[in-house]
């Protein structure tokens, strides 16, 4: 058990399950912020905040997910002995709403969300059992420039939020894939090399390869995969040699892509990622995860997922991305600490007069002045009330006056 620490003597041990974390008056206020700075930049793109549950039936989520993916389910039965799950992530649920609900369109749909989600996975290496996510989903256009706007507003919202010095991998579903297919390797080959790429076994892929007919240039991508980074040029040297048409066309959108991103402005935080190892069964054109240089952990995910639509009976191509808004937090923390609590303005009263205190108290947030009121006359508050008027510090002074003469002092500070 966790969060034990700060039990006094004699406390009965109730402590938080492992893999959540509590978050206190300072950095859950930072957290709710830096989340609403990731809604208010998608809306201000176009994109309509929709909210899902965080329970769906199994069968819903299976639809949509790996076998992986689906063993970190929580599962329970309800009352009707129906399967359900807590969403591991929240794209399904986007898809089943579109099927279901939005299946008139108008397409393309811009949709975004925030949520929380839940994996029942092991604990290590940081991992959180559940975690904030918001991201977006841009439903019914098959173009690369909706994956374009995709990844410039995942670093747009990044930078809104406050994240600095990120970096957008960009890597294509179809590169890696298009090299086994090309060089010639059964299924089973093919399974084998795409497991140890996951891995990053270069020993296991090379073996992978002995005795196959792949051609000189496909092993040696394939070999040299994690080294396959850089700009606009690794397209043209990845490119010579190669036999297939499906590794070829990934190079060319990565290349069309890339000029889209310059378009947006962003291709100095760009690198292409040829190497990239993403869900090859899921995704299905360009993918992206974007970094920080106060993080070890990829901060968004995202890419196109032209297959998932299909599943609920609605084939619509689709592309998309998620930020891990406590990532994203701790990356800031790490940067300028923790954020402090927000001091609110404390409202004394001496006796007789509570109800001037308590109008005074209501008038000053209304006026947008966060502040509490004393529940007993006698305290020592930022702006006492008395009968005869009130008293307060402001600038380092002593003042006295009438109560609207407070009112007026306090509520000029946020103006």
């Amino acid at each position: 058990m966790t969060g034990l620490d700060a039990l006094p003597p004699g406390a009965s041990v109730r402590g938080r399950a492992d893999g959540f974390s509590d978050y206190l008056v300072g950095p859950a206020a930072r957290r709710r912020e830096l989340t609403d700075r990731f809604i208010e930049t998608f809306e201000a793109w176009g994109y309509g905040f929709m909210a899902t549950p965080l329970i769906e039936p199994l069968d819903t989520i299976a639809a949509g997910v790996g076998g992986a993916q689906q063993s970190e389910l929580f599962r329970f039965m309800d009352s009707d002995g129906a399967l359900l799950a807590l969403v591991g992530e929240r794209t399904v649920s986007v898809a089943r709403v579109v099927a279901t609900q939005l299946h008139d369109g108008p397409f393309p749909l811009r949709l975004c969300y925030a949520g929380s989600v839940l994996r029942n996975q092991t604990l290590n290496a940081g991992r959180r059992r559940e975690s904030l996510q918001a991201g977006c989903e841009l439903v019914g256009a098959s173009g690369l420039a909706a994956d374009a706007e995709c990844i410039a507003l995942a670093a747009a919202a990044l930078e809104r939020g406050g994240v600095e010095h990120i970096q957008v991998d960009v890597g294509h579903a179809d590169f890696i894939p298009g090299l086994l297919e090309s060089a010639g390797l059964d299924a089973p080959a093919r399974e084998e090399v795409l497991a140890a790429l996951a891995r990053r076994d270069l020993v296991a892929v090379e073996s992978a390869l002995e005795g196959t007919d792949a051609a000189d240039a496909e092993r040696r991508l394939l070999l040299t995969f994690p080294t396959l980074r850089g700009g606009r040029e690794i397209l043209d040297s990845a490119g010579g040699g190669l036999r297939g048409e499906r590794a070829h066309r990934a190079l060319q959108e990565l290349a069309q892509l890339w000029d889209l991103l310059d378009a947006h402005a962003i291709t100095d935080r760009v690198h292409l990622d040829l190497g990239a190892v993403r869900d090859w069964d899921y995704y299905t054109g360009p993918t992206f995860e974007v970094f920080s240089v106060d993080s070890g952990f990829a901060l968004g995910t995202g890419g196109r997922y032209d297959t998932l639509l299909s599943r609920f009976g609605t084939p619509h191509p689709a592309t998309g991305f998620v930020l891990h808004v406590d990532r994203c937090h701790d990356s800031i923390v790490r940067r300028e600490g923790v954020h402090d609590a927000p001091v609110a303005l404390q409202v004394s009263w001496e006796h007789g007069s509570h109800a001037d205190a308590l109008g005074l108290a209501r008038d000053l947030r209304n006026r947008g002045v966060a502040c509490g009121c004393d529940l007993v006359a006698g305290g020592d508050g930022d702006v006492t009330v008395s009968p005869s008027g009130a008293r307060w510090s402001h600038d380092g002074r002593d003042e006295r006056g009438t109560i609207d003469a407070a009112l007026k002092a306090f509520a000029a500070e946020i103006e």
